[in-house]
């Protein structure tokens, strides 16, 4: 769960990772927005935080049932991205149920949640190269670190 405030100041940090990740290749800056935007809404969704319009449901069923599906970064590497996905989705879920655990299933929780964010490490080596990836990688992880319960 998040506020308003730290959506906002969060934001500019997602875009600068997204253009970093992807380099020049913008079919895979638009997956990667595409992504982003899913998981925040499906995520509002889930944990019933933030009201979700009429629009963003219609929005994120566009994304999933026809840019995703049509985007060529996604196309070409599909195999690679998801299994990403379903790695994701597999450790998002199981961060939602160890949330009401003892206080080490809230640890897990709290790495696990933010498997999503691998895909950009995999987006950055896909598109730039391995050594790349490590260095978007060392950037990406502290913009995104949560204190514990946070």
């Amino acid at each position: 769960m998040s506020t308003q405030v730290e959506r906002d100041e969060n934001q500019p940090k997602v875009d600068y990772v997204i253009k970093i990740a992807a380099g020049n290749d913008e079919y895979a800056a638009d997956y990667l927005r595409m992504i982003s935007r899913i998981t925040r809404l499906i995520d509002d969704v889930y944990d019933n935080d933030h009201q979700i319009t009429r629009k963003e449901y219609l929005e994120v069923l566009e994304y999933l049932l026809v840019r995703l599906p049509s985007n060529p970064f996604f196309n070409e590497y599909r195999d690679t991205l998801l299994s990403q996905h379903i790695s994701s989705y597999n450790a998002w879920m199981a961060a939602n149920k160890a949330e009401s655990g003892d206080n080490t299933d809230k640890v897990y929780a709290h790495v696990w949640r933010d498997t999503c964010n691998e895909l950009v490490p995999i987006v950055t080596l896909l598109t730039q190269g391995f050594d790349q990836m490590t260095l978007v990688s060392e950037k990406m992880r502290p913009l995104f670190k949560k204190t514990l319960g946070g």
